[in-house]
Formats: C-alpha cells, structure tokens, sequence
C-alpha cells in the first residue's frame, strides 16, 4: 500500500528560513575548486528536497521523476534570483506580533562590539544568524524610510529568532558587505580612527585588548576576501 505525504515547494526565497539554508550546506559539502561527482550531486538534489519542502530523503526516492526534476528547477532558479540588501523585513513571533527589524541605519556609527561581533560571526554560514543579529535590530522608531533601531546589546536577544529570518534577507546582507569592499574597510576605518582619536575609554579598551586600528583594518579586508569564498563555495548547482 503506498504512502501519501505533503510537499511544500517554497513560491519564493523569502519562505525559506535561515536555518534551513544552514542545515542544507552543512549536509551538503561543496568545493568551488572540484567538480562534484554524480553521487554528489545525487545527494545534494535530495537534499534540496528535504531541507526546502519538508520530506525526507526516502520519500524524495519515490517522487516520479519528471515532478522530482521540476521541483529541483524551481528551488535552483529560486536561489539563482538577485538578492538585494533588504533595510527593512518584519517577522512574526511565537505570539503571532509582528516584529519589523532594521538593518544599522549607519555603518559609520558602528560599535566597536557591533565590528568585533560582525566580524567573527558573517564569513561562516553556520553563525549568519549570529550575524543578522547584530545587522539586524527591532524598530524603536520610523518615520517614512527613515528608522532608528535599538541600542546593540549582543548577540543573545536576537540569534535564536534570526534562524527563522528570510533567507533572501541573510544572503542580501552578505552579498551587500563583500560588494562594499574596499569601501567598507575605508568608512569604518575611518570611523574608527575618529572615535580612537576622540574618545579615551575606546582607547583604554583597545589597548587593554591588545587590539589596534591596524588590526580592525586588517580584519575588514579578510571579511571582505572570506566572504567571496563564501559566495563561490556554498551556493548549490543542480
């Protein structure tokens, strides 16, 4: 007797959580300087199905295969559609409140935490939502497009709520820092160098840090190169 299950094919980017993006590429190990075998990416079409439609591999296996193939088309042109930086999205908590979240109205203004955080957690796939959490934070203001956000108190309020945030929305953010570049590295740079100059208890912290403007530069550059390795390494082909 066969079994029925439900497929749910996302219609768009935007209904594919974070974590499910995070689950597939930590199932599906890629690398941008080899050519996948078969086998390989056998496995990463059932995975597409299991980590995006919510069915397991085994019922993958049994799906007729020009339904299997049409599935597979559609979540690949899903994922190959532009990602631009979202300033704004809005989620709904376990309480059905909706929540609008605001991308850092000015990077000039960036926090020496907010830097450290971003820094250690935006070139690696499996803490974007780590990530988003400092990128990210409710609206405590808006008037038309222009927005305030609360203050950055970490990475522990928002991490958890940021696995469910629009994928689209994580790889816009991504994409957004790796173009930026040069550009980036210059603004906060300078930002940095300002507030060095400027305020003495930043200064007493970098230096009990062992931490010096050298080194933030140094580590805006590496985001920006560790973050087009991971555009090239991580984006499935099927």
């Amino acid at each position: 007797m066969s079994q029925s299950f439900e497929i749910r094919v996302p219609k768009e980017l935007s209904a594919i959580p974070l974590k499910n993006y995070q689950k597939y590429i930590k199932d599906v190990k890629s690398d941008p300087n080899k050519q996948p075998t078969t086998e390989e990416l056998e496995f990463a079409n059932l995975k597409v199905l299991e980590c995006f439609c919510g069915i397991t591999m085994k019922q993958a296996y049994k799906l007729p295969m020009t339904e299997f193939s049409d599935i597979i088309k559609h979540i690949s042109d899903l994922f190959a559609e532009k990602t631009p930086l979202q300033r704004t999205f809005t989620m709904t908590d376990k309480n059905g409140e909706k929540i609008e979240f605001g991308f850092i109205p000015k990077l000039d203004d960036i926090s020496m935490g907010e830097f450290i955080d971003l820094d250690k957690y935006i070139s690696d796939w499996q803490q974007m939502h780590k990530a988003m959490a400092v990128l990210y934070r409710p609206l405590k203001h808006k008037k038309g497009d222009l927005y305030l956000i609360h203050d950055y108190e970490g990475t522990e309020g928002f991490a958890e709520i940021m696995l469910d945030a629009p994928v689209n929305v994580a790889m816009g953010a991504m994409l957004f820092f790796y173009h930026l570049g040069n550009e980036l590295s210059k603004h906060l740079t300078d930002s940095l160098e300002k507030q060095l100059r400027e305020d003495s208890e930043f200064q007493q912290t970098l230096e009990q840090s062992g931490v010096g403007i050298n080194q933030f530069t140094h580590s805006l550059k590496e985001m920006s190169e560790n973050l087009k390795k991971l555009q090239s390494s991580h984006y499935f082909n099927v």
